[in-house]
């Protein structure tokens, strides 16, 4: 079992660049704005920055929009919102993983995942399950309890975070207690969804015998169609009038969502306390998937005297989630029920179960199975810290935190012994199978900081800190199964089992980790800024510990010039570099372990494998370095324009890359080295109107960034083609996610044959898929180009806001097409029904399809460019309409507001190229790379369209 896993801890200083704008409007914009020169910014351990100081390309998103898209997890969240940033799921199964990248691909074989930061804490992120397809770690943390995301992107605010910052930060601030106020809020929301994006065809039962008679026509099996169509009737032993939706059966008619939070707020002059409760409930398309989620937080801030304050913060959730087995599997019921003929009855005439579906394996049946078998798991989370502030002087302050991030997790398998893939038909070892995964993961961390802040005449502001930083991360794992069950068995324990199928296991791992600090930032009459920072660090997962990391920026304030002041608000031209590592290694794989298999008293003697490094090899760290270019704008008055443009270049070196060597006695067939390296580059630009008057107030804003990413170098012979998933190759020049394959050239007139491009000129055609060579198509996974207008309005007590997403500039592969969309070699399984009316046939010479044969027609559905799509498309990612009801007309006491609204998510979806039918926002998890599962359809479940209504009231 491949276990994706993020486990990282906090790591140190951040500025705070306002590259982005706050996303929420209020009636008192233009009075706030007007003080912002006041304002003293707080960065993570308690960074004292004015706003002169923050020269970082920092996005920031507010609490209003974390809410609109209705996501479970925090980086879903951000789709749209941040310029630089993309998000995908990787299923449309509530609670999966999402891929996150910021500012393209940062590493071939290691961690492209930003890191994530809750009030100082670096949180576990990624994909965490261990039994189920997949479980995304942010999905634990509630998004009503947070009042906003600030995004790091450039080298000057991610440095200091050393071996984890070279994919982009998240810092997450939740909300606090307000001093003087007491505010109870309940909000409650209900909804329905369907499937955003599908566009299968599929044969109906007449099609379906109609189209597999015609594929024994064509291959000589049949005189006849009609002989054909009668054989076909046959062998389906289909009645003539079963027409089975084998999709319908198998998916949810709405699958419903329900929400409800619970926040209380307060606080004195010297004690400030917030406190929530919650609860998330959404169904999945499978009948059998579902996700919960129960949370609860408390966080506190005590001002014990002038000089001391002190602060605590405890998160708890559990998410219990189920659902079905996404990919190939006959057992994800998405996949089985594409597949089976429509001319077969699911059920029996007895009720019972019909196992003898025609040509999927004997025993398989997906509606029994989706509601017999079990895929569950329930995940518990701790986050907790506890920290003070020591005004040593009144420009020299102590810092120190202590926190804790703990997952606990217990998931479960089982196949019932009487159908699929329980029944082992026959097996000594007995029917139906149980397995049990359990994962502690624990991760402390404790920093402690000296932060000056002083300004010297009117002129000089100084600012500059030192720290120290240490954590531990923990997985401690353990495996079970069990076998032979007794027929019915539908709650299963382990006792009842007639065999163990294998001996339980476990495993523990440690990374620790230390790093030594220091920033400073200098102002010079609010004109010009300097800013450097700089991290020594240890970890445990190198052969080499040590690394160094860096950045340094600048910045102009151009505002002060009197010929703009009358103008503009706000104009700051920045630049900045610096130097990130990224831990791409697992826990030991600097080491060269062996390890053994084999019977030392039967004929094979024992085999010695290698599971780690090459003896000799100092393995060490990714090194990203950056470079960022901008300028931030903003206009006076209460009609304005703002934004930000931004030029970057990441250059990636020392990407640990593996290569074959020949086999010998020492075991190993490769040998890990740090070889590869990529660039990424591009702008990022952020445009935006605001207008506010006293009942109206509007802002809109476009995000669009343009993104290439390409390899630099794959260490000696540099001319090597490294061939990945099937579909894919990493070569210098080209994008680490581009298409590795053969170009299909149609059809040949004469005959319906296949034919395909022999290479990559596209001068000759043959119907060979052996001479058709596979080739680099240009077409990548990676979006291009990323464009997003998003806008928020208010009239009175109504407000609207929506979001549109585009991307562009990238293709998407069904990696099973072959089977549902091929020319007869799957023929007595469903397939598109447009190989009934557009296939070749000396009628229709000019038919897109190939002849269609049974067994197939010169394997015509090799991996090619025939089952590659453009995903290029716009999408209304959400869209909100409600009415506030204010206290003076609710008339109603202990009621200060009830705001109602209908929330729409993924309501409309256009994708330019006409022929996708499945959803361009398409991601695999099948493989261990990021570059691998972009842009794979791979049947999961689709991503959905929601309907929501919600009502919030404020006590």
């Amino acid at each position: 079992m491949n276990v994706k896993l993020r486990v990282l801890s906090a790591g140190a200083l951040f500025f705070i660049g306002q590259a982005a704008f706050a996303q929420s409007t209020k009636k008192d914009t233009a009075r706030q704005e007007t003080k912002i020169e006041e304002v003293v910014l707080t960065g993570a351990f308690g960074t004292k920055l004015t706003p002169e100081q923050s020269i970082g390309s920092t996005s920031t998103v507010k609490a209003a929009e974390l809410e609109k898209p209705a996501a479970i997890s925090i980086d879903n969240v951000l789709q749209g919102k941040v310029a630089g940033l993309y998000s995908s799921a990787s299923s449309g199964q509530p609670g999966a993983s999402t891929i996150t990248l910021i500012r393209g691909l940062t590493s071939l074989t290691g961690n492209n995942e930003p890191l994530y930061v809750i009030d100082g804490v670096a949180v576990q992120s990624g994909d965490i399950a261990g039994a189920l397809t997949s479980q995304n770690a942010l999905s634990l943390i509630n998004p009503s309890d947070i009042e906003d995301i600030q995004v790091l992107k450039d080298g000057v605010s991610t440095a200091l975070y050393g071996s984890r910052g070279a994919a982009g930060v998240v810092l997450i601030k939740t909300k606090s207690g307000k001093r003087g106020r007491s505010q109870l809020n309940f909000i409650s929301e209900i909804g329905g969804s369907d499937v955003a994006f599908e566009k299968f065809k599929m044969t109906n039962a007449a099609e379906n015998t109609k189209l597999f008679g015609l594929s024994l026509y064509n291959a000589g099996i049949a005189g006849s169609m009609q002989e054909g169509y009668d054989i076909a009737k046959s062998e389906f032993d289909w009645d003539g009038s079963t027409d089975t939706d084998w999709n319908k059966l198998a998916r949810r008619n709405t699958p419903a969502y329900n929400r409800y939070n619970l926040s209380y707020t307060g606080g004195t002059e010297s004690f400030k306390i917030f406190s929530s409760l919650g609860y998330l409930k959404q169904e999945g398309l499978a009948r059998n998937a579902e996700f919960q989620r129960y949370s609860g937080s408390l966080k506190g801030d005590w001002n014990a005297s002038d000089k001391l304050k002190m602060h605590f913060n405890i998160n708890l959730s559990r998410s219990i989630q189920s659902g079905a087995t996404d990919g190939s599997s006959f057992s994800n019921p998405i996949f089985s029920a594409r597949l089976l003929s429509p001319t077969q009855r699911p059920y029996n005439a007895d009720g019972s179960y019909n196992t003898s579906l025609y040509f999927l394996n004997p025993e398989f049946n997906p509606i029994g199975i989706e509601n017999e078998n079990i895929e569950k798991g329930t995940f518990d989370k701790v986050i907790s810290s506890v920290g003070a502030d020591y005004k040593i002087l009144p420009y020299l302050t102590f810092s120190t935190n202590f926190a804790i991030d703990n997952t606990q997790s217990r998931e479960t398998i089982y196949w019932n012994p009487d159908f699929g893939d329980g029944n082992f038909d026959g097996d000594v070892k007995g029917n139906g199978y149980l397995y049990g995964y359990n994962k502690n993961l624990f991760t402390w961390d404790w920093y402690s900081f000296l932060h000056f802040n002083k300004k010297f005449g009117e002129k000089h502001d100084l600012s500059a800190s030192i720290g120290i930083e240490s954590y531990v991360t923990d997985n401690n794992n353990s495996n079970w199964d069990a076998q032979g069950f007794p027929a019915g068995t539908r709650i299963p324990y382990a006792a009842v089992a007639a065999n163990p199928a294998s001996t339980p296991s476990s495993n523990f791992t440690r990374i620790s980790d230390v790093g030594y600090m220091g920033r400073f930032a200098y102002t010079y009459n609010k004109f010009v800024t300097l800013s450097g920072s700089f991290r020594r660090e240890g970890n445990s997962i190198f052969s080499d510990y040590w690394g160094n990391f860096y950045g340094a920026g600048a910045s102009v304030n151009l505002t002060n010039l009197n010929i703009l002041n009358n103008v503009f608000k706000n104009l700051v031209v920045r630049g900045s570099f610096g130097q990130n590592g990224n831990p791409s290694l697992t826990a030991y794989q600097k080491a060269a372990l062996y390890s053994y298999a084999g019977d030392y008293l039967a004929s094979n003697a024992g085999q010695i494998s290698q599971t780690g490094a090459f003896p000799g090899e100092r393995l060490k760290w990714e090194v990203s370095e950056k470079i960022n270019l901008g300028i931030d704008f903003s206009t006076k008055g209460n009609n304005n324009l703002y934004g930000t443009v931004d030029f970057f270049k990441n250059s990636n070196d020392d990407q640990l890359l593996s290569f074959p060597i020949p086999v010998s006695g020492s075991g190993f067939t490769g040998i890990t080295r740090n070889l590869g390296s990529t660039v990424s580059k591009g702008i990022e630009t952020t445009l935006g109107f605001r207008r506010n008057t006293e009942n109206f107030n509007f802002d809109t804003r476009f995000l669009y960034t343009y993104n290439e990413n390409v390899i630099e170098s794959l260490g000696p012979g540099g001319n090597t083609t490294i061939v990945r998933n099937g579909s894919k190759a990493w070569a210098v020049g080209h994008n680490p996610t581009e298409y590795y394959l053969r170009l299909w050239a149609g059809v040949d007139p004469s005959n319906g044959d296949p034919l395909w491009y022999t290479d990559e000129t596209r001068t000759a055609t043959t119907n060979s898929s052996s001479v058709a060579k596979q080739v680099f198509t240009g077409k990548s996974a990676l979006p291009k180009h990323m464009l997003n207008w998003q806008t928020d309005m208010e009239y009175k007590n109504f407000k609207l806001s929506f979001q549109f997403n585009f991307l562009g500039g990238y293709s998407v592969y069904d990696r099973w097409a072959f089977i549902y969309d091929g020319d007869g070699q799957y023929a007595n399984l469903n397939s598109f029904s447009d190989a009934l009316y557009n296939s070749w046939t000396p009628e229709n010479p000019n038919a897109t399809r190939p002849k269609y044969v049974y067994g197939g027609n010169k394997n015509s559905t090799a991996a090619s460019t025939r089952y590659l799509y453009d995903g290029d498309h716009i999408r209304l990612r959400q869209i909100e309409l409600g009415y506030k009801f204010t206290k003076n007309v609710l008339n109603i006491d202990g009621i200060n507001g009830i705001y109602v609204y209908a929330r729409g998510v993924n309501l409309w979806t256009y994708a330019f190229d006409k022929k996708l039918y499945f959803d361009p926002e398409a991601n695999s998890n099948a493989w261990s790379y990021t570059s691998e599962n972009m842009g794979v359809y791979d049947q999961t479940q689709p991503n959905m369209r929601q309907y929501i209504m919600g009502i919030s009231i404020d006590f």
